[in-house]
């Protein structure tokens, strides 16, 4: 494992991983192939050797003293310049088979017996193991140097990345990320691009987290001087019976804990790609999460039109989903039917109202669909009267 912080560093150390591995693969086929070589140029000049004494060894067969060879000059010169050692004529009754560390050849005397020559090759052993030697050494020179321009060139490609991140540190609101260097790479490019359309979204997130939270600020305002005002009006006056605070404050609250939890539910930003979803499915996914509050209140969904396919951001679109049927169970009268209607990208929601002031139709409720239409792609109306109440969405 490399373990060097340096993306420079390791890059470096894998390619000479790579180029010793090759290497040493280069090596052993290269020192068998100049092994073989050698051998088989030994063994040729051995049997030219053999060639040149058979003429006279033929005459006398096997009874020949062979001891005048080893004294020709430049038989044993031109043997022993091409790593020939340990030299030896004999005869033999069969061929003679080189033993570890020999070579040997052998040709056959027209009595049946065999006219031999072998040598050690010590000496070819030697000659490997110095061409071995010498090419490690330049395969070494070779690492340093590549090594060292290696590393200078991937760090030269690399400053572009530095200089990014140099701008992610020092970061300041409105700035853009840009390389300015010439000839980089698509991906350093494409790293680039990214990190500005990231930034631009948080921008544009952030913008419309402080547009909310402003809102939000306002409209809580009124609820808690309400509450307030109650609390004052207890204090202050002996008529206001305490059932009847309870009661008031009861439902002060529960409409301020509505607004919070809106205000928070949306608040939360979802970055799940676009993917097709079943509109149906997805109210239906819906309806199962508030089948309790359903029941407390003896409420029914009735869902009509045909389904159809959305793309768009999933959860976000289940946020807005579950945020709209919870105001319209909250406010509808007991006993009363909630219809969903789908007609051709058109989503309608339609309650009948119980008195209370819905949601949606204050300022934060409208705020919350206005952030959400670029998000999700649509616009939206809301009708009502004095009967029924209805959210209408048209995608895009």
């Amino acid at each position: 494992m490399i373990k060097s912080k340096s993306l420079t560093n390791k890059i470096t150390i894998f390619f000479l991983i790579l180029t010793s591995i090759y290497f040493i693969i280069n090596l052993i086929l290269t020192l068998i192939y100049i092994n073989n070589e050698k051998q088989q140029d030994l063994e040729l000049l051995l049997s030219h050797a053999l060639n040149e004494s058979y003429d006279y060894v033929r005459k006398y067969q096997d009874k020949t003293n062979l001891a005048f060879l080893y004294d020709i000059p430049h038989m044993t010169s031109v043997l022993e310049a091409s790593g020939a050692r340990d030299i030896s004529f004999f005869f033999s009754n069969n061929e003679y088979k080189a033993k570890n560390n020999e070579i040997a050849v052998s040709t056959q005397l027209p009595n049946g017996m065999y006219f031999n020559l072998k040598s050690s090759n010590t000496e070819l052993k030697k000659y490997i193991y110095k061409q071995a030697i010498k090419l490690v050494l330049q395969h070494l020179i070779y690492l340093i140097t590549i090594g060292i321009f290696g590393a200078y060139f991937i760090q030269r490609l690399l400053l572009p990345l530095n200089h990014l991140a140099n701008q992610c540190k020092n970061y300041k609101s409105g700035n853009e990320f840009y390389t300015n260097y010439k000839n980089i790479g698509e991906e350093i490019k494409q790293i680039e691009s990214a990190l500005n359309m990231l930034v631009h979204r948080f921008e544009e997130l952030r913008i419309k987290d402080k547009e909310i939270f402003a809102s939000a600020t306002h409209e809580l305002k009124t609820p808690l001087a309400i509450i307030k005002a109650r609390v004052e009006k207890l204090q202050q006056s002996d008529e206001y019976k305490k059932e009847d605070f309870i009661n008031d404050i009861n439902k002060d609250i529960q409409r301020l804990y509505l607004e919070i939890q809106s205000m928070l539910y949306f608040n939360i930003f979802d970055f799940d790609e676009k993917e097709d979803i079943s509109v149906i499915e997805m109210i239906k996914e819906t309806i199962s999460k508030v089948d309790l509050l359903l029941k407390n209140r003896n409420l029914e969904i009735k869902i009509i039109g045909d389904d159809f396919i959305l793309q768009t951001r999933k959860n976000l679109f289940l946020k807005m989903l579950m945020s709209i049927l919870e105001n319209a169970i909250t406010y509808s009268m007991p006993q009363s039917v909630i219809k969903i209607t789908l007609d051709s990208k058109i989503i309608k929601i339609q309650n009948t109202q119980g008195g209370e002031i819905n949601l949606f139709s204050s300022k934060l409720g409208i705020k919350i669909l206005q952030k959400l239409c670029n998000e999700l792609n649509f616009t939206f109306d809301i009708i009502k009267d004095s009967t029924n109440y209805e959210v209408i969405i048209y995608f895009n």
